[in-house]
């Protein structure tokens, strides 16, 4: 089964905003071994929309379009939706209730406008929407299945929890999945890398990918399911090529895995002479997700004193080396880092292995 993703918005045509949303739901998708074949994004023009929607049919089994669900004059997502199912609109009126109930408990006024948020098509399952006023739907059409889905994500995913989830799992389970593995390799070069897979799986037939996301070269295998067995050797002899350089496999994230791991820590202080904004980077979003109600703190100078009850600091010891260390609960932990980067229009990317070297030391030891 092959899914697409139709994004409409002007915004994300005149590039406001990204369109995360067709990241995450290929995510999703990704993770039950469906494939997505195509990420569109169209205006909020009718002719456009329509387009989008027949482009995506004629590509994809299933189809989720995003955006345009909304109560204001340039939200007709779910007209063009109609139109090109050949059906009526029909008012629902549990969902009208849903729209004031919402409103009103937020103290907003209820508005006649808000009821084109109320209709939908003809024989379409209705999705409740417990982050918004617009609930989504569900149809079968033109041997197509399709979900239309509010914009905002924290929407998307309310709706995706609420239903989608549970039938895609009960829809799939006939399916052969095409699934991915991955190993996230640092130090060495893609081309050095892509060698090493290539010499090692010379006589492998299977589909191999590589993605730079600095610092890190991913390498990927995908097969089927059903290939898993037959592919088992090559998996374990690809491991052990690579195991030298192999940081993480299967999409696990560094900076994910120690915030994680910081979530019983009440306070933190990081002190980052050496990388410049990439350690600051990579902790950030993170931290923010998991350490929500903890105290924590950022310095590029170690003369700044701090109570906190853990302590991450990387300081320069010459140009390609540098020392990370930790102290927590009377403990203080260190370890000399050197880059394999030496050259010196590799400054960056120096500063980019030091940050990951430094995670992966604090994630090991805290």
């Amino acid at each position: 089964m092959k899914a697409s993703v139709l994004g409409i918005g002007t915004e994300l045509t005149d590039g406001q905003i990204v369109n995360k949303n067709a990241s995450w739901i290929s995510k999703k998708l990704k993770a039950l071994g469906l494939s997505t074949v195509t990420h569109l994004v169209v205006p909020d023009e009718r002719r456009l929309m329509r387009e989008g929607v027949e482009f995506c049919a004629g590509k994809s089994d299933l189809i989720f379009i995003t955006g345009g669900l909304g109560p204001t004059s340039d939200d007709f997502t779910r007209e063009v939706v109609t139109e090109w199912v050949g059906v009526p609109l029909k008012f629902d009126e549990t969902s009208w209730q849903h729209v004031t109930t919402r409103l009103l408990s937020r103290g907003y006024v209820v508005k006649d406008i808000q009821r084109q948020q109320c209709y939908f098509p003809e024989g379409a399952t209705i999705l409740f929407n417990s982050q918004g006023t617009a609930n989504a739907f569900y149809l079968e059409a033109h041997g197509k299945k399709v979900f239309v889905l509010p914009g905002p994500p924290r929407e998307i995913e309310a709706v995706w929890e609420g239903y989608i989830v549970e039938w895609l799992k009960k829809n799939t389970t006939h399916l052969d999945p095409y699934i991915t593995r991955m190993w996230d390799t640092l130090g060495v070069g893609e081309s050095d890398v892509a060698v090493i897979v290539e010499d090692t799986l010379k006589d492998v037939t299977v589909e191999k990918g590589y993605r730079v996301h600095l610092p890190y070269v991913e390498v990927k295998l995908s097969y089927f399911r059903s290939q898993e067995k037959e592919m088992a050797p090559a998996i374990e002899k690809l491991t052990e090529a690579l195991a030298f350089c192999t940081i993480s496999r299967d999409g696990t994230d560094a900076a994910e895995l120690f915030a994680e791991r910081l979530k019983s820590i009440s306070s933190l202080c990081v002190i980052d002479e050496v990388t410049g904004q990439f350690l600051m980077n990579r902790l950030m979003p993170v931290l923010r997700g998991f350490m929500t109600d903890q105290t924590w703190s950022f310095s590029k100078s170690r003369l700044v004193k701090s109570p906190a009850e853990v302590h991450l600091h990387i300081l320069p010891k010459d140009e390609h080396s540098c020392e990370v260390s930790l102290e927590y609960k009377g403990r203080k932990l260190k370890d000399l880092v050197t880059t394999p980067y030496t050259t010196l229009n590799m400054r960056e990317r120096r500063h980019q292995y030091f940050a990951e070297m430094a995670l992966i030391f604090w994630l090991k030891n805290l």
